[in-house]
């Protein structure tokens, strides 16, 4: 059987939908909703479609779609996280405009309007449409989630920028269904969720009797929505908890018909909620997070790269002091976005410029000043992603963690995280970027050591700050 979604693949509802799949089931990417619909009604699939977001409510079309397709029912509900991430193909490049699914902008409108002000939001037919359009110009940011970066060879610009952090995605599972059919009574189930769907009489009181027989059951929410082809004229979804000694959903059903012009059963399901950190058949494992920072280390050295192009110009920045390198950790580990940047501004201007520069000053040294803020921003988000990386030892060396925890001591918890081989692996790595970058040898050289005396400590402290103030 095919199981249709909105596609291409790596979009998020391709996402849901390798999770939500059966046995030997065929994914089968559309163009649009409708499409979804059409062709799992006609051809006899299942299909998987985005219901709900945390942030931005309900996805319109979906629940339009639901009432004109009688033939398909919701048989399965899953809670999924939703990391949107803003992507390029390099970090030099001015941004132009920003494009993305129109849900997906919606979440992270405010974000956006902070950090590029002005910039325009370009709606297209989904995430992995945006990161394909990236890929093709350097001056379109995409926002999309994170495995599309490896997908289409983009480059993480910032990370998380959707404005409610939290932000979860409902999906339905959607299967063929014989209008009139309740699918399976859930009376003797934990208790389920139905969704339904009325259309009331326009006259006084309708709503009234429409609520009137829900009133001792847990109504989840009601939502209204334009009748096509009705001018004012509304119906209403509502999704409520049956089961567990509730009232019949086929007796509930007869009850509502005889108040309502029309009452249909949508779909009954259980909502699962994927976990944020999730278990190791479902999740980002750690060799997969190895992969997505070798790509965050290729843009942090053309970062690197971009800023030798230009002198040190000391007398920019004279009031810098050096900064302890525990104390920028702690900084990350916190989450505290102001203290990172001053601390991070603090060990990149007294520590990082010098091993990437050489001496003296630019006639001009506007062009440094902006290959400075792109090279701070790819260290940024290197050190800010030791917290996804610290999330999934917790679950892959939790033993070793947790003993090492107790002792209170951070060497010993330092030395639980740290994996040389691993290490030896990125340093050998930043020496290839060095080298693809045409960097000259000495500059290639300092770029290695940077990574070995700081960029892996620093991260390896990260983790230890976040473990020792989290046990």
């Amino acid at each position: 059987m095919n199981l249709y979604y909105l596609g291409p693949e790596e979009t998020f509802s391709h996402r849901a939908a390798t999770r939500m799949a059966r046995p030997g089931e065929t994914l089968v990417p559309c163009s649009t909703f409708r499409d979804v619909f059409r062709r799992a009604a006609a051809e006899g699939g299942a299909a998987v479609v985005p219901f709900e977001n945390t942030a931005q409510g309900f996805v319109t079309e979906v629940m339009d779609l639901l009432a004109e397709t009688p033939a398909l029912m919701a048989v399965e509900c899953r809670a999924i996280p939703v990391h949107q991430h803003l992507l390029s193909r390099d970090l030099t490049t001015p941004l132009t405009r920003i494009a993305s699914k129109a849900e997906a902008l919606a979440q992270c409108r405010q974000t956006l309007s902070q950090i590029y002000p002005g910039l325009p939001l370009t709606p297209v037919s989904s995430t992995a449409e945006a990161a394909r359009l990236a890929a093709e110009d350097p001056s379109l940011g995409a926002v999309a989630g994170e495995t599309t970066a490896t997908r289409y060879g983009l480059t993480l610009r910032r990370p998380d920028v959707q404005d409610v952090q939290g932000n979860t995605t409902r999906f339905f599972r959607l299967e063929g269904h014989t209008p009139g059919d309740v699918h399976g009574q859930p009376a003797a189930l934990p208790p389920t969720h139905a969704l339904l769907y009325a259309i009331i009489d326009d006259r006084p009181g309708s709503l009234l009797n429409l609520l009137t027989p829900l009133r001792d059951i847990d109504l989840t929410f009601i939502q209204s929505r334009p009748i096509r082809g009705e001018k004012w004229k509304y119906a209403f979804f509502l999704e409520l908890l049956a089961g567990a000694g509730s009232r019949p959903l086929a007796a509930l059903l007869g009850t509502l018909r005889g108040v309502c012009r029309e009452v249909r059963l949508l779909g009954s399901y259980t909502i699962t909620s994927q976990p944020t950190v999730p278990d190791a058949a479902s999740t980002t494992a750690l060799s997969s997070l190895r992969a997505m920072i070798a790509d965050i280390d290729a843009s942090l050295i053309r970062a690197f790269a971009a800023r030798n192009r230009y002198r040190l110009n000391p007398g920019l920045y004279v009031h810098a002091e050096p900064i302890d390198l525990s104390q920028l950790a702690k900084a990350f580990a916190s989450g505290d976005a102001t203290e990172q940047t001053r601390c991070l501004r603090r060990f990149y201007l007294t520590t990082v410029v010098p091993y990437i520069a050489h001496p003296g000053d630019d006639a001009d040294p506007r062009q440094a000043l902006h290959a400075d803020t792109d090279a701070i921003a790819a260290l940024a988000r290197r050190f800010r992603f030791a917290t996804k990386v610290i999330a999934r030892k917790r679950v892959e060396l939790a033993p070793e963690l947790r003993a090492a925890a107790a002792t209170g001591d951070p060497a010993q918890v330092e030395q639980a995280l740290l994996n040389s081989a691993v290490e030896e692996r990125v340093l050998a790595r930043a020496r290839q970027f060095s080298e693809e970058q045409a960097l000259p040898p000495d500059i290639s050289r300092h770029i290695v050591s940077l990574y070995h005396d700081f960029i892996l400590p620093i991260s390896r402290l990260i983790q230890v700050h976040i473990i020792l103030e989290t046990h």
